[in-house]
């Protein structure tokens, strides 16, 4: 199973408000979300961190803090937790505010994140990370994928052996050979 959440929807419902109404603070409603997907056992659980947009979270630091808060509290109740790094186009908020988050998860140590073509999730119409971007998280911090994830790409031939990935974009490239005279 796979849950995901993210902060602001409890807020979006109105279900922050609860039975007394005392206002309860988002952070506190996204773990109690982590509660409950504890108690289901789910094969992995994901933050879209900032889907919902500056209703929730205004701008790049209100992002970055929430997806902080979000792997935290994740980890602290033994989640398989990963992180959406995202933002809408409508919030406060660039790619450089992403690249930011995305570095300080990894160093934190996020489960995963979630990658889209081009950083453009034009399904949902949000900001999201691209491909390379993960990569990037690897080759910086000396990562390395989940050990399946390793095998597999070891066996299709596309890491280097020292467990970099091989550059089979350019490799399998149409436009290789239009490049090839090219200097780097």
């Amino acid at each position: 199973m796979y849950l995901e959440t993210g902060q602001g929807s409890a807020l979006s419902s109105g279900t922050h408000l609860g039975t007394g109404g005392a206002p309860v603070d988002q952070q506190t409603l996204e773990t109690r979300a982590y509660a409950v997907a504890r108690h289901l056992d789910p094969l992995l659980v994901n933050t879209v961190v900032g889907f919902i947009g500056p209703e929730y979270l205004y701008d790049g630091k209100q992002i970055t803090r929430a997806g902080l808060e979000d792997h935290f509290c994740g980890k602290l109740l033994g989640l398989p937790m990963g992180v959406d790094v995202c933002y809408t186009n409508h919030a406060e908020a660039d790619q450089d505010d992403m690249d930011d988050l995305l570095t300080l998860l990894s160093v934190a140590g996020v489960s995963f994140v979630i990658t889209v073509p081009g950083a453009d999730d034009v399904m949902l119409g949000y900001q999201s990370l691209a491909f390379h971007d993960a990569l990037y998280a690897r080759r910086a911090l000396g990562l390395r994928p989940a050990p399946e994830f390793d095998a597999w790409l070891e066996k299709q031939g596309m890491t280097d052996g020292s467990g970099g990935l091989r550059d089979v974009a350019v490799e399998a490239s149409p436009l290789r050979e239009l490049t090839a005279g090219v200097a780097r």
